[in-house]
């Protein structure tokens, strides 16, 4: 604890001060230890404003588009090739298309708007402002990786770069990363924004490093039991001022799930370090997760203004699987996209999906996070049906809206 001071509070202690009581005025009351700490949030600071739908219901967009890949799950050819002549892949012009009409959707704004729409997510950047874009290469351990487990692909990155250039950023305030991982060759080759700054291992020429003295720089976690990982976020986002969160749609044998929460395992240098916290059958589950805590680092929970997921082709199984048919979406992949900036609305969407096509592969308690998520202040949690007719209407609390392409 801060020992009290008897000098006059400066203007940056008065700022400080003030919105702290602002946040957890916002926030209803200082969060509970077991659901997640209620820590100072950064400097500087970019509050998102939550995006509201119906009846002030945080919205979740799917944006659904069957042509988006003619992709046949064939593992002989690397599934994320932009579309050519006789090359089977993800039409990059399609994509294009997709996160148009989904963003512009979720802003409330005609499609027409699309830089408009970027321009309020991000309001207050100028030229040298940094907006660093978390992507999932979870499957990328070296820099010529050429498995065919779900990774990243480029298609989505490149949709997304094009908006945020279209709303004016520079190409070199963008930085795309996965700290832990390398940006492989086969993704590198599909960049359409060569300008954008890539963060990694190591492999395009910027090693991700883990050494600010930004105190919010470690994590701080609060489990019942006492264990305490030492787990710190890379420089790269401690010293960012927005945060697009780009997890793809999967299941985890640990976790049961790997959405947008369990993608910032690659914004820490000691991600097995909380796998003991965050499994499904960790014994205070119930009441206690890791994942809300990561999150509620302010450089994640306060900077984080959009959460777009790559569900175009997902993967039903685990994170270091190929993607396979899913039942729930007629024997294709799910070519969709998930858009919100609510970040616990959007993965209890995607949750709900994955566990209407896992059935009993999905363990019971794998949605706890989120519940304990939306306890801590970190959004809106709720357990729907995606698919009951009329879409949406699975739904009370989140307005969760599919748009098809």
């Amino acid at each position: 604890m801060h020992k009290p001071s008897k000098s006059p509070l400066n203007r940056r202690q008065f700022l400080k001060t003030m919105l702290a009581g602002v946040l957890a005025a916002a926030a209803g009351s200082t969060l509970p230890r077991g659901a997640g700490a209620q820590l100072d949030p950064p400097r500087p600071v970019y509050l998102p404003l939550v995006g509201k739908g119906v009846a002030d219901r945080p919205g979740v967009i799917q944006v659904h588009a069957p042509t988006v890949t003619d992709w046949e799950f064939d593992r002989e050819q690397y599934y994320g090739r932009t579309q050519a002549p006789g090359a089977s892949g993800v039409s990059q012009a399609v994509v294009d298309a997709m996160l148009d009409r989904g963003v512009t959707a979720l802003l409330g704004l005609p499609v027409s708007a699309v830089a408009e729409a970027w321009r309020r997510l991000t309001p207050d950047y100028t030229a040298g402002r940094r907006i660093v874009i978390k992507i999932n290469l979870n499957n990328a351990t070296e820099c010529d990786t050429n498995v065919d487990d779900i990774d990243a692909i480029a298609q989505p990155l490149n949709a997304l770069v094009r908006g945020l250039v279209l709303r004016g950023v520079r190409q070199q305030d963008i930085v795309v990363y996965d700290a832990i991982r390398c940006f492989p060759d086969r993704l590198y080759a599909e960049l359409a924004y060569p300008g954008i700054q890539i963060h990694d291992r190591g492999c395009r020429g910027f090693q991700a490093t883990f050494n600010s003295s930004d105190p919010d720089a470690r994590v701080q976690f609060f489990p019942p039991d006492g264990y305490q990982p030492s787990v710190r976020l890379c420089d790269t986002l401690v010293e960012a001022q927005y945060l697009i969160n780009m997890p793809i749609l999967k299941g985890h044998p640990l976790a049961g799930v790997t959405l947008g929460f369990k993608n910032h395992f690659g914004s820490t240098n000691n991600p097995s370090g909380m796998h003991a916290i965050t499994r499904t059958s960790y014994n205070h589950i119930d009441h206690y997760n890791g994942l809300v805590d990561l999150f509620s680092n302010p450089h994640i929970r306060y900077k984080t203004v959009l959460t777009l997921a790559d569900g175009i082709y997902g993967s039903r199984q685990y994170q270091n699987t190929p993607p396979q048919p899913w039942t729930t979406f007629g024997g294709a992949s799910p070519c969709s996209l998930f858009l919100s900036r609510d970040p616990v609305a959007i993965d209890c969407v995607m949750h709900d999906l994955l566990k209407v096509e896992r059935g009993a592969d999905q363990p019971s308690t794998s949605g706890e996070y989120l519940r304990l998520a939306s306890a801590a202040g970190l959004g809106t949690f709720e357990s729907g049906d995606p698919w009951r007719l009329p879409y949406g209407s699975g739904y009370a609390r989140i307005n969760y809206r599919r748009i098809e392409m």
